[in-house]
């Protein structure tokens, strides 16, 4: 361990190797925001959310993943809120809207009849089918030079990511069939959509 000059509440604190490495991690966690907005921006959105309904907007497409994720049985409206970061009027728009395009549906719970699960039809899970073959093809165009073994230990490096941060760090609110990698690139979500 060393000691650098580094004041927290007036107390000099130690910084180790690990610590050094913690900060580099972290600044690459914040660069992958630009990354993602790259890969998932604007011009590149148009071009896999355009088999989707125009009224789908990205945060439709995240809840349509996520239901897809989550079913048998769907997600309840709360659990939209939690993935969105929101409240529950919200989360009733964006599944309302995704209703009216005729991608979800919403379901009793069959054994809280209360409860209102939302589940994909036959025409969402087509179009969810066709926006992740875009999605997956856009990402392969962004790494096409890169060699296999570099892209299986990245994707192995960032499953045990996910795995410890939703170990670690829950995000209260949210049902078992929730992972950290469900609130990654949240940014869509503040836009009104």
């Amino acid at each position: 361990m060393r000691c650098q000059g580094r004041w927290r509440r007036s107390t000099l604190v130690p910084v180790n190797d690990r610590d050094e490495e913690l900060r580099g991690l972290d600044a690459v966690l914040r660069e992958l925001r630009p990354a993602r907005f790259g890969l998932y921006g604007p011009l590149v959105r148009e071009r896999f959310l355009g088999g989707l309904p125009t009224d789908v907007t990205p945060t439709g497409y995240r809840v349509l993943r996520f239901v897809e994720a989550s079913s048998p049985p769907g997600p309840a409206v709360s659990d939209i809120a939690a993935l969105l970061l929101t409240d529950r009027a919200r989360a009733v728009r964006v599944v309302d809207r995704l209703t009216a395009a005729g991608l979800v549906t919403r379901v009793r719970d069959t054994v809280d009849r209360r409860i209102r699960r939302v589940e994909l039809t036959d025409a969402g899970r087509r179009h969810v089918a066709l926006a992740a073959e875009r999605r997956t093809r856009l990402l392969g165009e962004a790494i096409v030079d890169w060699p296999d073994e570099d892209l299986a230990r990245l994707t192995e490096f960032l499953k045990r990511l996910n795995a410890s941060v939703a170990r670690h760090l829950p995000v209260s609110g949210v049902s078992g069939a929730f992972s950290a990698s469900d609130v990654s690139g949240l940014s869509d979500v503040s836009d009104g959509r």
